[in-house]
């Protein structure tokens, strides 16, 4: 799929079909993340966890339905995946901004693959300072010097990937100064 093309089809998928997602598929949306741009370079700022089953995306929901108190809660919407980056420095804003960037390299490769995406923000900052932190950074096997900041759920979905005439945002101001 061209770029454009890519871009325009990219869309939320809020169901996602009970199918493993295949490793070297992981493996390629990884890799789109490691080529986004990162402030200053600073690389080791950022740490990703793949949670490459349906079980262990099912562990993240069952802490976020005890966090929240919510039964139904399904932040992943089922996906077969869910990649978390994490940074050592979430105070700054620039520490989200390149996790941003690496969440849309790894949007934009799940859809060039033909599986679904879906951006998972909230969850995953509801987790800190929670009951359910410690047993979320176990899950995750992560360091301790690093904050989870966003993530992305992947997997296959019954959506097609048809790149959309007119963007959904009709809404955003844009002024060109020449």
């Amino acid at each position: 799929m061209e770029l454009a093309e890519c871009i325009a089809a990219r869309k939320s998928v809020r169901e996602f079909k009970r199918k493993p997602v295949e490793k070297e598929k992981l493996q390629q949306i990884v890799r789109a993340a490691l080529f986004a741009p990162t402030g200053m370079h600073l690389y080791e700022s950022l740490h990703l966890s793949v949670l490459a089953s349906h079980e262990a995306v099912d562990r993240f929901s069952a802490l976020v339905r005890e966090q929240t108190g919510d039964a139904q809660a399904d932040p992943a919407h089922g996906a077969g995946a869910l990649i978390i980056v994490s940074g050592k420095r979430p105070e700054l804003p620039v520490e989200y901004a390149n996790a941003a960037c690496m969440i849309e390299n790894m949007l934009l490769a799940a859809t060039d693959l033909k599986l679904g995406s879906l951006y998972v923000h909230g969850a995953i900052n509801s987790m800190r300072g929670s009951e359910q932190e410690t047993a979320f950074r176990a899950l995750l096997n992560l360091p301790a010097e690093f904050t989870p900041l966003g993530s992305v759920a992947i997997g296959y979905c019954t959506d097609d990937f048809r790149p959309r005439k007119q963007p959904k945002n009709a809404e955003t101001g844009i002024n060109f100064i020449y």
